[in-house]
């Protein structure tokens, strides 16, 4: 593994502070299409999850990787974060979004039964999830979700999702944490864009009634 680091591009000192300022903007602005493509490219490989696993993962910060094993052990050394068990991961990143859309919905309610969801007295105690999802987005196609809360224009944000990331977030509000306890999503596509969707990200199928399209803010990549 010694030849591991050697044959990425990615700076480390300004690499990952430009992927934290990304992920920063993402948080601050939930359902905001943002990309770390330049930073993700300079990886030899599996860009999309060593990117943002090297920004945020440090020995104190303990990870779940459901891939395989040879990328587990990439993060695993280059970060210096210890794998743990799902139930007691600060970051899970997971990339099991493929199949039935009823069976990701299933199983991504079985990751948000398990994963660390804080405390009342503790709530940051609770897990990050980097789930990977496919590129597609935009379009009618997708699935129309609508999003209100922090971060949000008072009109809300209106988005189409791929269907596995919108079966993420039907599992999420079947899971239904109870605020301030709950986890954050990220989804992470093959086109390195991603979007990101807080605790108190509220998300619904419908827009609320009377609302123009003038006080919707749409999200676009």
């Amino acid at each position: 593994m010694r030849e591991t680091a050697a044959k990425h591009d990615f700076d480390m000192v300004h690499g990952t502070q430009e992927v934290f300022r990304l992920l920063l903007e993402a948080f601050a602005n939930p359902g905001r299409v943002l990309s770390f493509r330049s930073q993700a490219v300079q990886f030899a490989g599996q860009g999309r999850w060593l990117a943002p696993a090297l920004t945020l993962l440090d020995p104190a910060a303990g990870f779940f990787w459901d891939g395989d094993r040879e990328t587990g052990e990439e993060i695993r050394f280059l970060s210096g974060a210890p794998q743990v068990p799902l139930e007691e991961a600060d970051f899970v990143f997971f990339g099991g979004a493929d199949g039935d859309i009823a069976a990701i919905q299933a199983g991504a309610l079985g990751v948000l039964s398990r994963v660390k969801e804080g405390t009342l007295l503790d709530p940051h105690d609770s897990a990050l999830l980097f789930i990977a999802a496919p590129a597609e987005t935009g379009s009618p196609a997708g699935v129309p979700v609508f999003l209100t809360g922090p971060g949000i224009p008072p009109g809300g944000r209106r988005l189409y999702l791929p269907a596995a990331e919108a079966a993420w977030c039907r599992a999420r509000d079947e899971r239904g944490f109870e605020y301030p306890q709950g986890v954050e999503l990220v989804f992470l596509r093959d086109d390195f864009s991603f979007l990101a969707l807080t605790r108190k990200t509220a998300v619904s199928w419908n827009g609320p009634a009377g609302t123009s399209a003038a006080d919707v803010d749409t999200a676009k990549e």
